[in-house]
């Protein structure tokens, strides 16, 4: 058989650094692992195209036999959408992946078959039914499948040369117990992790391929800490063999601060940056979301101790929690700016369906509709500590203070003077380098506003003088810095145009109810 592997466009957001992309000559900054990954554990006998609607048109009249979809809730409409064009041309169609699993009534009528949680198991088991004309509407894996039974995923079906970095995901389930995180739900609170030997064929694989970044897509790395300590051994003997010629990237829990042996392991893994959900400055915010993870020291002195490390941290922060009131706002920005991070992926609350937020905020009736009129409305949330209007005027003004000119370079440079060392100096020594850092000066200061031509040399400058070997740093953060901005003035005219919306309706109606 063919099968045609879809993953749709994504939409704008913090992650995916559209108004960059030029400058690095890249089409997206990593594919969505679905692709691949379900590739590989399809049998060899069928034929699998991969297509992301990133870096590629859709072939809506492929031959194929059998057309796949993937996405997350954020992809909906989009999965909506191609769904009817294919059926409407008379093909097959399957969906999976987080939406598919947290919301499979919404997809039931739309295409042929729905995989719910993971498919190691039901692909292959769905296709054979398929070769035999017995398949069912609706595969669901009942157990957790074991990541050793995980496949190399097939990266060369990929236009790798179109992507910034490689994804490869090591564990799944993570053991804490958020109440706003989908990820327990789809995947557990047990994780479960790949061998070493698993993930280091995946590393050879992309190096062979020619990447050299590869960002490690596991919501919480260090959820099994032996396991992943063991991982990172691999890796360091790896990287300190070649050079380190792969940066690597992650997501962990703020509580990788209080492991010293774990930090050093990431630095001499060559893991340049981490994600990592902090949320809220706040305490009442983190105790009532369950984030006790966060509450086990001061904010600042577990994020100062990572970056002495070598460590950039890069922060998830939430604005909307029970707790919050206006003075939040005020609250995050400077905890943000005396944290020294430069890249805040700052949103409001949502609650994802199937979590316990959600399921709290339903009995509680404080769920709302997605829009209103033609206006996404940002959060599916009813505020407690704050009205609506508040809330978005608040975080308008946030994102605004945080990506401005001043503040921003403020924490560059902060962090920058105050990074420990790196087990690489990461200078601009490769062909592709020196074409990015052309592009950079010419996007970020010819052809840049005055403001932002003032901010990157001033910038550029202040790091030869002071830290001369950080220069690439500062160049990134220039350059992100760019997107991270006209995002940022984007979504403040988004929300302009709903604040006027929401008050030229009567008072009752500015919060809509979510039909039950």
């Amino acid at each position: 058989m063919k099968i045609y592997l879809i993953s749709p466009k994504n939409p704008e957001s913090f992650w995916t650094f559209d108004r960059i992309l030029p400058s690095l000559g890249k089409k997206c900054v990593f594919p969505n692992l679905s692709l691949p990954t379900v590739a590989g554990i399809t049998p060899r006998q069928h034929e699998v195209v991969l297509c992301d609607e990133n870096v590629e048109d859709v072939d809506f009249d492929t031959d194929a036999d059998i057309v796949g979809l993937t996405g997350y809730v954020v992809h909906k409409q989009r999965i909506f959408e191609l769904a009817a064009e294919f059926r409407k041309r008379g093909k097959f169609v399957v969906v999976g992946g987080p939406f598919a699993s947290l919301c499979p009534e919404e997809l039931r009528d739309k295409v042929d078959v729905v995989f719910i949680d993971e498919a190691e198991y039901t692909w292959p088991q769905f296709l054979e039914d398929f070769e035999r004309g017995t398949w069912k509407r609706e595969y669901r894996q009942e157990e957790k499948p074991s990541l050793q039974d995980s496949p190399l995923p097939r990266f060369d079906l990929l236009k790798v040369e179109r992507y910034r970095a490689m994804t490869i995901q090591f564990a799944r389930g993570c053991p804490f117990n958020c109440e706003f995180c989908d990820i327990i739900v789809m995947y557990g609170r047990r994780p479960r992790t790949k061998t070493v030997r698993q993930v280091m064929a995946e590393v050879e694989e992309i190096y062979r391929l020619g990447v050299r970044n590869i960002f490690v897509v596991d919501d919480n790395f260090i959820g099994n800490k032996k396991e992943a300590k063991e991982l990172l051994k691999a890796l360091a003997e790896w990287q300190r063999a070649r050079g380190y010629p792969i940066e690597m990237m992650t997501e962990v829990t703020l509580n990788v601060a209080q492991d010293d042996e774990l930090l050093e392991l990431m630095r001499a893994a060559n893991f340049t940056t981490i994600f990592i959900g902090i949320e809220s400055p706040r305490r009442e915010s983190l105790q009532e979301t369950h984030k006790t993870q966060n509450l086990r020291e001061n904010l600042l002195d577990a994020v100062h101790r990572i970056q002495r490390a070598g460590i950039e941290v890069m922060a998830g922060m939430i604005v909307g929690f029970d707790h919050d009131d206006p003075t939040i706002f005020e609250e995050q920005f400077e905890f943000i700016q005396r944290a020294r991070i430069p890249v805040s992926m700052t949103g409001m609350l949502n609650a994802v369906p199937k979590t316990p937020l959600y399921e709290r905020l339903k009995r509680a009736g404080r769920l709302i509709a997605e829009s209103v009129g033609d206006q996404f409305v940002f959060t599916n949330i009813v505020p407690a500590g704050m009205s609506l209007v508040e809330l978005y005027q608040g975080y308008k003004q946030l994102l605004r203070r945080l990506y401005s000119y001043r503040s921003y370079r403020r924490r560059v440079m902060d962090f920058i003077l105050n990074r420990g060392q790196l087990a690489q100096a990461r200078l601009l020594t490769s062909a592709e380098d020196f074409k990015i850092f052309l592009r950079f000066l010419w996007y970020c200061v010819l052809r840049a506003s005055p403001a932002r031509a003032w901010m990157t040399l001033s910038l550029l400058v202040e790091t030869l003088l002071r830290r001369p070997r950080a220069l690439r740093d500062a160049i990134t953060f220039a350059l992100l810095h760019k997107h991270l901005y006209e995002y940022m003035r984007a979504t403040s005219r988004r929300l302009d145009a709903l604040l006027e919306e929401l008050r030229e309706l009567p008072e009752s109606q500015r919060l809509l109810p979510q039909p039950s």
